[in-house]
């Protein structure tokens, strides 16, 4: 009886054994040949990332610089894990990265489990690599098994020994059309079409494409990878051949179009659209992918195209000259009140600033170093001059001094409210505010406030979405609007004179649960008129860092927003945005900006002020940090 366990046992154990190494050696080799082939050849200045419409339609030869790292049946949420690390592993080396949008990929659904996305499988490899930062629902653990380490991996292995080559994940990406001969060939023609109406019942059985889809989303992170990497993104979208539009249904590709449209438009990025470039039968392989033919053929009319844009872009960047921000000194601890928000010049070393959990407008005395910049000299100390009340002050956030009436502006998130405070005296006049921001989120209202220098504008700007415009928002990223009020005397009526959407920054993370990690924390209006936005970032899941961020805002090609009840019904450019300064900032949550004096090299100064308390030598205070403005 036990030798026959002990064969039972064997024999039933042995498969399971054997399958635990083959899965070893699958994940393993698949590994391996991932990462090795993520960093990109000397020379190359434009990344591609697609599927493998764009992996067999963008020739590297054709087009200079390009590095095709697309990959066969990816769906979107595995294109910005291989983006990520396709730019961490290649730091600053790209100019351009190509984000390619497919109407395919709407037949795609992220909620659905990867076993059952008939073309991806053999990707969900790639989210346990990434595991500990994206956990997605996969199915049953049986199911994931078979379909990507007993089927697509298999036969990848089998073919690779029988063509004597060695494993190449098909995660690695490259440019490599393997056919020669059009579908034409009635070899591959019946299966081509077959393959084509299966694609296209995909997409025809999904609602016409809108903004607020999942691509769309995570394209909107996509481009704020790249962006954050320093590189330019650029979308595009390869073309599809005549049998396979035939067999798509009109309506969904027009809807196709006008969303990507649509969010190109918001994300301010260049669209380039081939979904409707013909190209005849003979250029390709069946009826998604181009032959090499087709790909020589494609590849000249694209790099024309993609020349003119780089091309627009080199010559607005040398003819554009924008001002500096450079950091001043370090970070200066303060022995004051903790959580203050807003910050506003008032003349000389003068500044006033709120107190948000106390309800209370302070003065503070802030000494500068005309000639480094430093906060303070060594001789006198920051300190609170005054300390006033607001009357039905809730929750304090930002602070404008006004030059022609004497007072300080304060913005309330609950109301919300601008008031004016008159030191000494009491409430002043009231902002009477638009309709669309009496609905804001809870703690993320009106937070930013400032008043030009001479008095006549005020701005303002919720500091995350509002709820009436969450359909604006794609993905992660979303809208504020950036309102500008105006008045012809200092005793006239703040009305609305401008205002305009405003996308702060996608959080760097890919964990990314709801919208409220970033977001516009004050404005700054330089003498020469200038907007500066503060975009604060916290980092991670729980963990109290922060990355502060300084923008310069232009308004030129924006749409002017202002009387629309809801940015998801209309169709509108987004404001321009220019990085002037950017640091990981530690614990300092930096949500207050003001201009300050000239200092001694002509430079103008700004100092941001972190809300929240810094422990210092084991005492509790707040921290400044100052900053050079430079034209």
């Amino acid at each position: 009886m036990k030798k026959f366990l002990s064969y039972a046992i064997l024999f039933l154990g042995m498969p399971a054994v054997l399958g635990a190494v083959w899965t070893a050696f699958v994940v393993t080799m698949d590994y391996r040949s991932y990462m090795g082939a993520l960093p990109a050849p000397s020379g190359a200045t434009v990344a591609v990332c697609g599927d493998s419409q764009t992996k067999d339609a963008l020739d590297p030869s054709i087009v200079p610089g390009l590095f095709n790292f697309s990959t066969a049946a990816t769906t979107c949420d595995q294109d910005i894990l291989r983006l990520k690390d396709l730019l961490v592993a290649n730091r600053g080396k790209f100019k351009y990265v190509l984000l390619d949008v497919s109407p395919l990929k709407v037949g795609y659904s992220t909620e659905r489990p990867v076993s059952e996305l008939n073309a991806a499988r053999v990707h969900a490899l790639l989210h346990f690599y990434h595991f500990p930062v994206n956990r997605r629902d996969f199915g049953s653990v049986g199911a994931l098994w078979r379909d990507v380490i007993c089927t697509r991996k298999y036969n990848e292995f089998r073919k690779s020994i029988l063509r004597g080559r060695p494993w190449r994940s098909s995660m690695a990406g490259a440019f490599a059309p393997d056919k020669a001969k059009g579908f034409l060939n009635p070899k591959y023609m019946a299966k081509a079409l077959e393959d084509a109406k299966e694609k296209a019942s995909r997409v025809n059985r999904r609602p016409p494409a809108t903004p607020s889809f999942p691509i769309f989303g995570i394209l909107a992170e996509s481009v704020g990878l790249v962006r954050a990497s320093g590189a330019i993104p650029v979308l595009t979208t390869m073309p599809l051949s005549a049998a396979l539009r035939r067999e798509m249904d009109p309506v969904r590709l027009a809807a196709f179009r006008a969303a990507t449209q649509t969010v190109a438009r918001r994300l301010d990025v260049t669209w380039l659209d081939y979904l409707g470039t013909d190209l005849s039968d003979e250029l390709w392989h069946d009826c998604n992918h181009l032959n090499r033919d087709g790909a020589k053929a494609f590849s000249t009319i694209f790099a024309k195209d993609f020349a003119e844009v780089t091309s627009r872009h080199e010559e607005g960047a040398a003819h554009k000259s924008a001002p500096t921000v450079e950091h001043a000194g370090d970070l200066f601890y303060v022995d004051m009140p903790t959580a203050l928000g807003g910050l506003s010049w008032a003349g000389e070393d003068t500044y006033w600033s709120v107190y948000d959990r106390g309800g209370e407008l302070l003065e503070l005395f802030l000494p500068v170093n005309r000639a480094d910049g430093m906060l303070m000299d060594k001789a006198t100390e920051p300190k609170v001059l005054r300390r006033f009340k607001v009357p039905g002050a809730k929750d304090l956030e930002g602070a404008a001094w006004d030059p022609l009436r004497g007072s300080v502006w304060v913005s309330d998130e609950k109301g919300p409210r601008i008031v004016e405070y008159i030191p000494g005296k009491g409430l002043g006049m009231e902002v009477n505010l638009p309709q669309e921001f009496r609905g804001v989120q809870r703690n993320r209202g009106l937070e930013a406030l400032e008043i030009s220098p001479d008095g006549l504008d005020m701005w303002t700007c919720n500091e995350n979405e509002l709820p009436v415009d969450d359909d604006a928002s794609v993905g992660p990223s979303e809208f504020l609007r950036l309102t500008r009020f105006s008045r012809s005397t200092a005793d006239g009526e703040w009305r609305v004179s401008g205002q305009w959407a405003y996308r702060p920054e996608t959080p760097g993370g890919l964990k990314v649960r709801g919208r409220a990690r970033n977001g516009v924390s004050s404005l700054c209006v330089m003498p020469s008129g200038e907007l500066l936005v503060l975009e604060r970032e916290k980092k991670g899941e729980g963990e109290h860092k922060y990355i502060t961020r300084v923008y310069l805002a232009d308004m030129a090609r924006a749409t002017d927003v202002r009387g629309r009840r809801s940015l998801g019904d209309a169709d509108f450019a987004p404001v321009g945005k220019r990085l002037l300064y950017t640091a990981d900032t530690g614990l300092a949550m930096f949500e207050g900006m003001s201009r300050g004096p000239v200092l001694a090299d002509g430079s103008h100064l700004l100092i941001l002020v972190s809300d929240g308390a810094v422990v210092h030598n084991g005492r509790s205070g707040g921290m400044f940090m100052t900053l050079r403005f430079r034209r």
